[in-house]
């Protein structure tokens, strides 16, 4: 099994947990006793753990795409090799940080062009899960940074916040609409298996 694989596999055993939990807390109000505020603040916090692991997942992949075992697959050729993560630590990070910051998919896949024909794996992630990655980190800021701006970026960004009643148009309420009925969907959930999905189509686009 290769790192990247396991690291996949990682990712998507911790946002199933975190999914989880929020079942769980919803069985917990349902039983009296909880707040709605309380059930909000698992979703936010949940959800803050997923993008994470998520930037967290980009920043790994990156240094297997090129500092460890090479991809078989066609057109997946190296512009540039390091024999260590370190190394490649060393030629990228500026002098006085201290690690790499990947914010976005976009900066992945721009980072990753340097080094990789056309920023692979990261751009062969389906432009449906692109879009609800980029919503993802939307929410994500607003619920990080609780700023005037982040909530306005959160509001006329991210498809139906519109819908909530006004003084619930804000990431705990909006995690926990539901999305559809059939089958039952949270908003939440939406966001959760779009990540998971492109953390596969990392996989399957490079090993």
């Amino acid at each position: 099994m290769s790192r990247l694989t396991r690291s996949v596999d990682e990712f998507r055993n911790h946002v199933k947990r975190l999914g989880n939990c929020c079942l769980r807390i919803e069985e917990q109000f349902a039983r009296g006793g909880l707040k709605v505020t309380d059930v909000e603040l698992v979703y936010t916090s949940s959800f803050l753990s997923a993008c994470s692991r998520w930037e967290s997942l980009l920043e790994d992949c990156l240094y297997q795409t090129v500092c460890t075992e090479r991809s078989t697959k066609t057109g997946n050729f190296r512009l540039a090799e390091f024999k260590s993560r370190q190394h490649f630590e060393k030629v990228l990070l500026h002098p006085r940080r201290n690690y790499l910051s990947l914010p976005s998919l976009d900066s992945a896949t721009e980072l990753a062009g340097l080094f990789v024909n056309e920023g692979r794996p990261f751009s062969k992630i389906s432009e449906t899960n692109q879009t609800y990655i980029q919503q993802a980190m939307w929410i994500r800021n607003a619920i990080a940074h609780q700023s005037e701006f982040a909530i306005g970026i959160f509001r006329k960004k991210v498809p139906g916040v519109s819908g909530l009643v006004r003084n619930r148009q804000s990431p705990g309420p909006f995690l926990r609409d539901v999305f559809r009925v059939t089958p039952d969907q949270r908003r939440y959930e939406v966001y959760f298996t779009a990540l998971g999905n492109a953390a596969d189509e990392l996989r399957s686009a490079w090993v």
